[in-house]
């Protein structure tokens, strides 16, 4: 893959003529470059899928939770209750999610994969795992940990001062 030709650069201090590239700049532009490589690369391997990225990753978060409510999988993607509901609305409606009852609470229901649901989406990540291991990038399981938990910390303080800032 050709390396991009652009750097992101800022300006600090008062002399507008010193730049410097920040290495949390190249992160998060890096990140981006990578949720859109990794979308277009999850497309071509699953072609013809109907599924948008906020659909599919409903579908990965009830795999591995078994039942949600709606708020409660907005929470945990950090996203509003209104996009997830969206994204259920349309997984109901190609029968890849159930409602089923909630005895904790009547009127939110819990969402669960259908039969079909649950199919597809472990059909795409069992394709998709055996493209990822004859990709080789030459990058160490330590490596990826350690880069996993750089986003993860970065993630988590975006998220506190966001909330912070709410308040």
């Amino acid at each position: 893959m050709p390396r991009a030709r652009f750097r992101i650069l800022t300006t600090y201090g008062h002399n507008d003529n010193k730049i410097v590239e920040m290495p949390v700049e190249q992160l998060f532009n890096e990140t981006r470059l990578l949720f859109h490589a990794l979308q277009h690369w999850v497309e071509g391997i699953n072609p013809g899928s109907e599924l948008t990225a906020p659909m599919r990753a409903v579908l990965e978060l009830l795999l591995g939770e078994g039942t949600a409510t709606v708020p409660a999988m907005a929470r945990a993607r950090g996203v509003s209750r209104q996009h997830i509901q969206q994204q259920v609305d349309a997984l109901l409606a190609e029968g890849l999610a159930e409602r089923r009852q909630n005895p904790a609470h009547r009127r939110s229901p819990l969402i669960a994969l259908s039969d079909k649901g649950r199919a597809l989406i472990q059909t795409m990540r069992s394709e998709e795992l055996a493209a990822i291991s004859r990709l080789q990038p030459g990058v160490s399981d330590h490596a990826i940990r350690e880069a996993t938990h750089v986003l993860a910390s970065w993630r988590a303080m975006l998220m506190e001062d966001t909330a912070r800032r709410a308040s």
